[in-house]
């Protein structure tokens, strides 16, 4: 869906014009639908009550979050400071100029830098366009590096193994994170209603993300038999470094 909206031209591919546009867009909306009081100016109370009803409507994201403040916690020093607030930390980057508020500029600007790493990484043919079988290349460079990343973050002793215990440890963190979104009340229980209610949400954004399928799908990968790097190249996606213990 967003592949669509961005490709205002209808070309098939993205340009780095289209998706800044789009990206602007996208948090432009965000922006001033939480600037409530319409001063170009986003306070944290306003970003605050933003933020719970983006994931009110979006419980994938809130586990997103979720599992940002948990590695956060798990890299101890100065990260698990921020770890009680992963989104406000994301604030504080766009904050360029530190002075607790969100202005429109300032979030102009993280929308353009974001596009240029993306591109960077994702535009494999250096073409200045990113078409959908280059963004199918970059989710499985992405895939890798995180299946790395996740693999180092649960092996906490650092020998390159998981023993029982990292393993159960690295599978029931997770789990907890996707209760607290189905618990939507924060009850400590998961109702039917609220069971129902995450699948109908989850159903309605995969509904949501069909575009054309390009060659390097999965259903075309098992297909023909092919690997995603023989369709096209698959970037190396820099793995984050493994916090210290």
């Amino acid at each position: 869906m967003v592949f669509k909206m961005a490709d205002t031209n209808n070309d098939g591919q993205i340009s780095q014009k289209e998706a800044t546009d789009a990206g602007n867009l996208l948090v432009g909306g965000f922006f001033f639908r939480a600037d409530q009081n319409g001063d170009g100016v986003l306070s944290q109370d306003e970003a605050r009550q933003a933020r719970q009803a983006m994931f009110a409507q979006q419980p994938l994201l809130r586990y997103v979050i979720q599992k940002a403040q948990y590695q956060a916690q798990q890299a101890g020093g100065n990260n698990a400071n921020a770890a009680a607030n992963p989104a406000a930390t994301v604030g504080n980057l766009l904050d360029t100029n530190n002075d607790k508020q969100l202005q429109a500029t300032e979030v102009r600007q993280a929308v353009t830098t974001a596009v240029q790493g993306l591109f960077a990484v994702a535009d494999t043919n250096r073409d200045g366009q990113i078409s959908p079988t280059e963004i199918n290349s970059a989710i499985v460079g992405a895939a890798r590096s995180a299946a790395q990343a996740a693999f180092q973050q649960a092996d906490a002793d650092r020998d390159g193994s998981l023993s029982r215990d990292e393993f159960d440890k690295a599978i029931i963190e997770p789990a907890h994170m996707v209760f607290g979104i189905l618990d939507g009340d924060n009850d400590g229980k998961i109702t039917q209603q609220e069971a129902q209610r995450a699948r109908q949400l989850i159903a309605t954004q995969m509904q949501h993300l069909m575009v054309p399928e390009p060659s390097n799908s999965a259903r075309n990968l098992i297909r023909s038999g092919v690997s995603p790097d023989q369709v096209a190249p698959v970037p190396v996606v820099p793995v984050p470094a493994a916090p210290r213990q």
